[in-house]
């Protein structure tokens, strides 16, 4: 479903690929590859922060949305997820 025809954003921390559905309730994903981490230890951490940071903002997206955000490195702390988890979010409109 987000293979095609789905807008796409990036940044120094993230890769936003999202689409609108117009029947479906909003849905998040975060995705980590074995690339940036081979530890699933740190992929699962990498993950669950991500979540954690971004139910902060999930009453400003827009409803109906599908979205991966995958991560493109490790961050060095949750201040740089949240400024770039913002910043995505501003670029793309949601």
């Amino acid at each position: 479903m987000l293979s095609s025809g789905a807008k796409v954003f990036g940044n120094s921390l993230f890769l936003l690929r999202f689409v609108l559905k117009g029947d479906s309730q909003s849905r998040f994903c975060f995705s980590v590859s074995k690339k940036i981490s081979k530890s699933a230890v740190v992929r699962n951490r990498l993950r669950r922060a991500g979540y954690r940071l971004l139910k902060k903002y999930i009453s400003k997206i827009k409803p109906n949305t599908l979205a991966v955000f995958s991560f493109k490195m490790i961050p060095k702390d949750d201040e740089e997820i949240i400024k770039n988890l913002e910043s995505i979010l501003n670029d793309s409109l949601l």
